[in-house]
């Protein structure tokens, strides 16, 4: 394999930033257990040290994770230790640690310590106390969670080079999350575009893959193993921010991909087995027959990377979401008074197919038997995440996909991505209809989405008074002008009725970056919904001399009132 094809060994990529070299992300977390991720740098023998936050600073037995002044053998009985290795570099030496008996509703404090010869120390929680918290025992507790999407923060200069922009939003949610009136966020959901495969062109492995694929001696190139290489330099240029780092190594984190963790709009584009104008091979790919490639070739290379982002987004993100069977990225669990399931709308997304081009049927049977299971129907309020809404654009724009206008803005994935489009109608009238099922027995049912890089939210309602919310937030970092987030939100209506007969209003938009706060209130039975967008923060006057500044939300509205 010819070397050059890697990013392995390339010592200069065009980060204007550190990349990631070593981290943490808090991962699915119960009042009993919790999963940690942990990119090591280094395969070695490690150590997790993991005990409850003294509740006075002078008994912390690490004041100062740097200054270890003992052998790992002399670390006090109260801190508990796990053992593990990172044997290679095949998962990029990433790895989840799983850690069960541990007491509700408390504070621990943890790190990594390295046992490789020659490096004896703390190489994960020297820089400052890493700490999760578990969640409360019982249901009647107030659960608060962050949503967001889209962390894009590049932008390309006149010079070709990438800029760093609008970071100050994962600062934002990170004093908000420890300074709500309604107390601190229990976990986070990040809905989709972690990372930009194809943000902007300096940056951008699918210009790369076009510019660098070939047919020689030998075979087609780039392979499998280079393109995992790609993506894996785009998760440590994209997550090497010490704002996001915080982030993830504080809060859990559950995260599901939508097209840019692939390539954009993955599972959108038609493929009729080429030689037709409606076939979209070549706008993935204009080279192709340039370099003398057919469009087998062509084929050949997206399957590869499709397969390579599947190997990194497991390496990265899935690990440390709730197990699933290999190949199945949706999945559901449980909080208090409240269910969550995830839908993957994005890896079994293929609109050549005949039905269900979205999730699939497997998917679809899953979701039908989780929301109908027991210990979902006894939750009195429902999630669903869906990475692209199920209302957003008036439906004469979505299914304008074949249009001169979407053809001259390249846009014509973007729409047919829309669960609003016409080659989507069953199969969004099928989760609605299992949606508003369970707001008829009483649930009370929102949808999470992102995607669209604007905030909004939307009540709709069936023609006998059920009624279900969406909640969208996107992007927490994308820079969108003033003038673009202006089109964006007149495209958004205000009120109608969609193409399934149902009644909707919309509540709120915002077209500046953001990041939801979202509470559920077991005992009054509502759903507090907040949107914080990019603002001057400036300590309160009622806190004289405060240390942290507290963002404020743009909008708040309750619902279900």
């Amino acid at each position: 394999m010819p070397q050059q094809h890697t990013f392995y060994y390339k010592s200069v990529r065009p980060w204007p930033n550190r990349r990631l070299k070593r981290a943490a992300i808090v991962g699915h977390t119960t009042s009993h257990t919790c999963r940690l991720w942990f990119r090591t740098g280094s395969p070695g023998d490690y150590t997790l040290l993991i005990y409850p936050k003294p509740l006075v600073a002078a008994d912390d037995p690490f004041p100062a994770l740097k200054h270890v002044p003992y052998a790992i053998e002399d670390v006090p009985a109260s801190i508990r230790l796990y053992p593990f290795r990172v044997d290679n570099f095949a998962a990029d030496t990433t790895t989840t640690q799983e850690i069960a008996d541990l007491e509700p509703d408390t504070c621990y404090r943890y790190a990594v310590y390295s046992a490789r010869p020659g490096d004896r120390r703390i190489v994960i929680g020297h820089d400052r106390p890493y700490h999760f918290r578990t969640l409360p025992n019982g249901r009647d507790y107030l659960l608060s969670f962050g949503f967001f999407s889209c962390h894009m923060p590049f932008k390309d200069n006149l010079f070709g080079k990438a800029d760093v922009r609008n970071l100050e939003m994962w600062e934002y949610m990170r004093l908000a999350a420890e300074t709500r009136p309604e107390g601190a966020l229990h976990f986070a959901i990040a809905g989709g575009d972690q990372v930009y495969a194809d943000g902007v062109g300096s940056l951008d492995i699918w210009k790369y893959l076009d510019k660098n694929m070939v047919r020689n001696s030998d075979g087609l190139i780039p392979t499998v193993r280079d393109m995992v290489s790609w993506y894996r330099d785009i998760y440590r240029g994209y997550w090497g921010f010490e704002m996001v780092q915080r982030q993830f190594a504080t809060y859990p984190t559950y995260m599901i991909w939508d097209d840019h963790e692939l390539g954009d709009g993955c599972g959108s584009h038609y493929f009729t087995g080429g030689g037709r104008a409606v076939d979209e091979l070549n706008e993935i790919l204009p080279s192709l027959e340039r370099r003398n490639l057919t469009y087998r070739d062509g084929k050949t290379l997206i399957r590869r990377m499709k397969r390579a982002a599947e190997t990194v987004y497991n390496e990265y993100q899935h690990q440390h979401n709730p197990s699933t069977p290999a190949g199945q990225y949706d999945y559901g669990f449980y909080a208090g008074a409240n269910a969550f399931y995830v839908l993957d709308g994005r890896f079994n997304r293929d609109i050549n197919r005949s039905h269900r081009r979205i999730l699939g049927d497997d998917q679809h049977a899953r979701f039908a038997a989780w929301i109908e299971h027991p210990d979902t129907r006894s939750r009195q309020f429902l999630f669903v995440v869906s990475a692209v809404p199920f209302l957003h654009l008036h439906a004469a724009q979505v299914n304008a996909d074949d249009s001169t206008v979407a053809d001259l803005l390249d846009i014509q994935d973007d729409l047919r991505d829309s669960w609003e489009h016409e080659l989507h109608t069953d199969e969004r009238k099928e989760i609605l209809d299992f949606l508003f099922a369970a707001t008829a027995r009483g649930q009370r049912v929102c949808i999470l989405s992102g995607d669209v890089h604007i905030a909004a939210a939307f009540e709709l309602a069936d023609s006998n008074g059920n009624v279900i919310y969406q909640l969208t937030s996107s992007a927490i970092t994308y820079n969108t002008s003033r003038a673009l987030g202006w089109v964006l939100c007149r495209g958004v209506p205000r009120s109608g009725v969609t193409a399934d007969g149902y009644m909707f209003k919309r509540l709120a938009i915002y077209a500046g970056s953001n990041f939801a706060a979202i509470t559920s209130d077991p005992t009054r039975r509502v759903v507090i919904a907040e949107f914080y967008g990019n603002q001057i923060v400036e300590p309160p006057e009622t806190m004289p001399g405060a240390a942290r500044a507290i963002p404020v939300p743009i909008s708040t509205f309750e619902l279900f009132a």
